[in-house]
């Protein structure tokens, strides 16, 4: 194999890695504190709200639909790094995650691997399940098979609508389940890619991430001031003042220091705001007469004049609170 291609096959591994952590999260999002790649035991390393465990080991093949050469030696390192993990975590499930449709390189449970596919130990032939366990038994404390699992993606090919089809299904349904807007899936998992688990087209990833790492950019995609901003709040801006808005926004939001702790405090403040009128007209007179309470948070961010610069903080803490039912459901339906 040239350098090229070893390189390219580093790549490949690790972009799997990342995907496959996405499929595993998502799965688990309700109950998930923390997500690491590369972690102190495993590929993935997803911990629980109770301190249990999920620990995974990622194993790709770059042609996964032909070439079956090394999956029994990808399965049995698989097992040898479980059980060393399960040893040392509370783990409440095992998982070997690859994209090869056939993992066993047996005919027997070549046709069950179809899709994206989650089989337990017990629920594997029986010729599947000797192959498992003579490797366990060359293992000095082997891991507990009732929480062992076999999962496959489809993951191959250099189309990325192709390769990243079941993962975008995943994040599509979730963010159905989510009620977010139509259409949205496309860009949370073109955001996760690129800004979330960036690391993860690297060879060193090593990626540690929270629940609200996760959520955040969700919360601001949905929370998009532009999907709203022919109301009347956005109306009093005039043209060249709501473009340089526009312009200054994205960046400014997306990465404003302890971005999510931001807006929480946002929230908790409007709650206590004193107002006898409509919701609508709250979340305006808030926006327009607090702005000053925020200039700190802003100080190192915006290189904007002053016009500018309040119009900006009016326009963040307009988009925040009016869409505080949006960002509330979020939270509520992952357990942030």
């Amino acid at each position: 194999m040239s350098k090229d291609s070893r390189a390219n096959s580093v790549l490949f591994g690790f972009d799997f890695q990342v995907n496959a952590a996405i499929v595993l999260m998502l799965e688990n999002i309700q109950k998930m504190q923390s997500l690491k790649l590369e972690g102190n035991y495993e590929d993935i390393e997803i911990k629980l709200d109770d301190n249990s465990t999920i620990l995974a080991q990622a194993k790709s093949v770059e042609n996964s639909s032909s070439d079956f050469t090394n999956v029994r030696a990808k399965l049995k390192k698989s097992l040898e790094t479980l059980s060393k993990g399960a040893q040392k975590v509370k783990a409440v499930q095992l998982i070997h995650i690859t994209n090869s449709l056939n993992p066993l390189n047996q005919d027997d449970s070549r046709g069950i691997f179809i899709g994206y596919t989650q089989r337990s130990f017990e629920s594997l032939p029986e010729s599947s399940k000797k192959i498992i366990s003579d490797y366990l038994a060359k293992i000095k404390q082997p891991l507990d098979t009732s929480i062992f699992s076999i999962h496959m993606i489809p993951f191959e090919t250099d189309n990325d609508k192709e390769r990243y089809k079941i993962i975008q299904e995943n994040v599509n349904q979730f963010s159905s389940e989510l009620k977010l807007t139509p259409g949205i899936g496309k860009k949370i998992l073109t955001v996760w890619h690129e800004d979330i688990f960036k690391n993860g087209t690297k060879k060193n990833v090593n990626i540690v991430l929270n629940k609200k790492d996760i959520i955040w950019p969700i919360i601001v995609i949905e929370t998009d001031f532009e999907r709203s901003s022919n109301t009347e709040f956005f109306q009093q801006f005039d043209t060249s003042l709501y473009n340089e808005i526009v312009h200054q926004y994205g960046e400014i939001i997306t990465n404003c220091n302890e971005r999510y702790e931001f807006f929480v405090r946002v929230l908790s403040d409007y709650n206590t705001y004193d107002f006898s009128g409509s919701q609508s007209k709250k979340a305006a007179s808030f926006a327009l007469t607090q702005w000053e309470n925020y200039l700190s948070d802003f100080d190192m961010m915006c290189n904007a004049d002053e016009e500018t610069r309040k119009g900006l903080i009016q326009v963040i803490l307009y988009t925040i609170v009016s869409n505080r039912l949006k960002i509330d459901r979020i939270k509520r339906e992952v357990l942030l």
